[in-house]
């Protein structure tokens, strides 16, 4: 079961991600203010996710692999810099196929990847604990963990939870209160 976590951690998550998207509002092109909120959602997503695995080992750092090429992987790596994740030194790596999947604990897919490439992603992390991410249309119910969308200018999330509980992370309850559920078609 998840840890609850205080009021006062929820309201300062909101105020963060309003704060980011008021202060960068006018400041850069929209494609670049979305790809920085996007960021800032995956980061807030690592507090509210638990790795099983990931206390069992003693490495000191927190892989995330990053599949394809737009702005969001570029924001990731500049978010992420110099930050732990679970008392873990942040390694960000640039990959091109699955098989450089390895270790990772979180993928961040960004734009769309070719049929073959998102079987091949989707095969790869089945029943392990990688936090899958992205940000296009349909991934959820093809089995990626958390997608993010636009809708009405608001960033949103879904999340598949038939590939979580397979992957044997835990999230905590007060973000999948606020996703869209959706399970993996079959």
């Amino acid at each position: 079961m998840a840890k609850s976590i205080p009021n006062s951690s929820i309201k300062l998550w909101i105020l963060i991600v309003l704060s980011v998207g008021i202060f960068w509002s006018n400041r850069l092109p929209a494609q670049n203010r979305e790809s920085l909120l996007k960021a800032g959602y995956i980061e807030k997503f690592t507090h509210f996710v638990e790795w099983p695995e990931l206390q069992q080992k003693n490495d000191s750092v927190f892989k995330i692999v990053v599949m394809g090429e737009n702005g969001l992987g570029q924001a990731v790596k500049k978010l992420f810099k110099g930050i732990k994740v679970k008392n873990r030194k942040v390694e960000i790596q640039f990959i091109h196929s699955a098989d450089e999947i390895n270790h990772a604990m979180m993928l961040i897919i960004t734009g769309e990847l070719s049929r073959n490439q998102l079987q091949d992603v989707l095969t790869y992390t089945r029943g392990r604990q990688i936090l899958t991410i992205s940000e296009s249309k349909g991934y959820a119910k093809k089995g990626i963990i958390i997608n993010m969308f636009k809708e009405n200018n608001y960033i949103r999330y879904e999340i598949n939870t038939s590939t979580l509980a397979q992957s044997g992370l835990k999230i905590n309850s007060l973000l999948l209160n606020y996703a869209v559920i959706v399970k993996t078609d079959d």
